[in-house]
């Protein structure tokens, strides 16, 4: 069962790109950081640490020059400062980068581990969370409900995105607000193409069809290398993603949940009962 370490501090968004699962956060007590291991000096001491939010995928805002439809990818990144209390935001004229904002704000997480780029995996919470800097908690006592992660599944604005080392007990807890979303067609749910689109072209992905965030971002390395789209599934399979499905099956690539007829790509397999492999 994962420990997770409940880090005080505040979360931070001026001069960065956040998007709706992807946010900067301080520690009030550095010392907190040695609970996790770190490839490098310098990322322990990084004061303003990036955080991979678990369990969710938000919409890009920014991708390799690239967007996913803009009204749902910053609906996400705006109701994750809300439920921050972060206000008065500013944006660049391109939409990528906060230029200003009244952040700084008191909160926690909860993170078991970091992954191979440094972050902190975390669970975001408000200032208000019933929680205790440096404490450690694991499944059976952490308040996952009253997480920001949770939140924003229950809404509809983000893709459950579930690795091999997630809680298992907390995907749960998460598929099931997804599946009452789902039914609902509350958010992204009321116009998700992600089990069967036809793709014609890259724009199509920035302005039209609304996709699990992993799968937009194989296809934009997809067009950014190919120009023959008979060769989609051959690249795919290059991937390696190393997927166990929630029953336990293993997969090696998306392209193993995938049925390709031409242009149109249907996936055999709901986003919620993927797991991906760290890498």
């Amino acid at each position: 069962m994962p420990q997770y370490k409940i880090v005080a501090g505040t979360f931070h968004v001026k001069g960065f790109q956040p998007d709706g699962d992807s946010i900067r956060f301080q520690a009030n007590k550095p010392e907190n950081w040695d609970f996790f291991q770190w490839e490098t000096e310098a990322l322990k001491a990084s004061k303003k640490k990036q955080l991979r939010v678990e369990s969710i995928d938000a919409l890009e805002t920014h991708y390799e020059g690239y967007h996913q439809p803009r009204p749902f990818a910053i609906a996400a990144l705006e109701s994750l400062l809300e439920l921050l209390n972060i206000k008065s935001v500013t944006y660049s004229l391109s939409v990528t980068q906060i230029v200003d904002a009244d952040d700084g704000k008191a909160g926690f997480i909860a993170s078991a581990t970091t992954d191979n780029f440094g972050r902190p995996v975390s669970y975001l919470f408000p200032k208000n969370a019933k929680l205790n800097d440096g404490d450690v908690m694991d499944s059976a006592t952490l308040p996952i409900e009253d997480s920001i992660n949770f939140q924003l599944a229950r809404e509809g604005l983000v893709y459950p995105t579930f690795y091999t080392t997630t809680d298992r007990v907390f995907a749960e807890k998460i598929r099931a607000v997804v599946a009452r979303a789902r039914k609902t067609k509350r958010g992204i749910w009321s116009i998700d193409k992600t089990p069967d689109f036809t793709l014609l072209d890259i724009r199509a992905l920035q302005e039209d069809i609304l996709l699990m965030p992993k799968l937009f971002r194989r296809l934009v390395g997809f067009f950014d290398n190919y120009s023959d789209f008979g060769k989609l599934e051959e690249y795919m399979k290059k991937q390696r993603d190393n997927l166990v499905l929630w029953d336990g099956t293993k997969k090696k690539s998306m392209a193993d949940l995938m049925k390709i007829t031409g242009r149109r790509i249907q996936m055999t397999t709901p986003v919620e009962d993927i797991l991906f492999s760290p890498k």
